[in-house]
């Protein structure tokens, strides 16, 4: 079929999203998967919800949300793994959403983003439409299969799942309090913590850890050993390298997931300005993960070069985001011919 030049363009700069030395995802394979998908969707209203995580109360970040669907309740699924310490990757061309324990690397990204999202904002009641994904998913290396008759959707680049589902094939303790509307979640740490503490009535801060933002380190050292010995010598190469890779995977996954969930509203779109927004839209993410790319590395040669390190290594992540970028804009220019 004839692809529209600006979607073409969007699905290339999917190419550009993996800003590590993965192989970019072919143009072709990504209209093909979120094609056939794009006109089944759903609108809903967000519900007011307490979620309470490991003694924390936190809330999603902007634009993400809790809602009911057919007496089911969906939510957020990376934001709920985080909140549990467990990594997330997102294979955009095979719709495919792991869900894991986290390596030291990882974790620094987990308690980065859950830094941002223990702030409790004013609720207000929005009406949002979601695109069903036909997604597949591993839990700890076990495949798990939604229950009959329910789905998981995509929105600004965010896959929403069951609450229940989420709770049995996670393994972790998740419940849901319909009267009161809370969501309490522990983590396996957590538990395993206050499990320790609670036979021991004079133990004050053997658990002080266990809240996941409270320990949280903006810190390369975060990525080794849990000591926290402050300012305790010079940093390893490895340890600010692997951490750099870290967000740039966790970047290269929220870029990929919310590029193919724009480039489905644009083409499920109806009409010529509808399709002119959601091109605006795509444009400014793109914009805002570029310079999220830009930040992590300044970040990352700013530490390499405080430990008297090269920083050789950055011009291979930008040469790699660029060549992809090309790689993308070739093939969009391809088929667009």
């Amino acid at each position: 079929m004839k692809i529209p030049a600006a979607a073409l363009l969007t699905v290339a700069l999917i190419g550009s999203a993996p800003l590590t030395a993965s192989a970019p995802i072919s143009a072709s394979a990504a209209v093909s998967t979120v094609t056939p998908k794009a006109s089944n969707t759903i609108k809903v209203q967000n519900v007011d919800v307490k979620l309470l995580f490991d003694g924390v109360v936190m809330q999603p970040p902007a634009g993400q949300y809790v809602f009911m669907y057919n007496n089911t309740t969906y939510v957020p699924l990376r934001f709920m793994s985080y909140a549990l310490q467990k990594s997330v990757s997102w294979d955009a061309k095979n719709l495919k959403v792991t869900v894991a324990e986290p390596s030291s690397s990882e974790m620094v990204v987990i308690k980065e983003y859950l830094m941002n999202v223990t702030d409790s904002s004013a609720f207000a009641t929005k009406s949002i439409a979601l695109n069903n994904v036909n997604a597949s998913y591993v839990f700890n290396g076990n495949n798990k299969a939604l229950p009959k008759g329910q789905s998981s959707y995509l929105l600004n680049g965010s896959i929403y799942v069951p609450l229940r589902f989420l709770s049995e094939s996670v393994g972790n303790s998740i419940s849901w309090d319909q009267k009161t509307k809370t969501i309490t979640a522990n983590s396996k740490s957590y538990e395993e913590n206050n499990a320790n503490v609670n036979p021991n009535i004079n133990g004050s801060s053997p658990s002080a850890s266990a809240a996941p933002t409270a320990t949280a380190t903006t810190d390369v050292n975060g990525a080794g050993s849990a000591s926290a010995g402050a300012s305790s010598g010079k940093v390893s190469y490895e340890s600010i390298t692997s951490a750099t890779e870290a967000k740039l995977n966790a970047l290269q996954s929220q870029s990929a997931s919310t590029l193919l969930g724009t480039l489905a509203e644009y083409l499920s779109a109806s009409d010529d300005a509808t399709r002119e927004s959601i091109k605006a839209k795509g444009k400014q993410q793109i914009a805002s993960f570029r310079a999220s790319f830009n930040s992590i590395i300044a970040d990352a040669e700013q530490k390499l070069n405080n430990n008297g390190y090269s920083t050789s290594i950055i011009q291979q992540y930008k040469d790699t985001f660029e060549a992809t970028l090309q790689g993308g804009m070739d093939e969009a220019a391809s088929l667009v011919n």
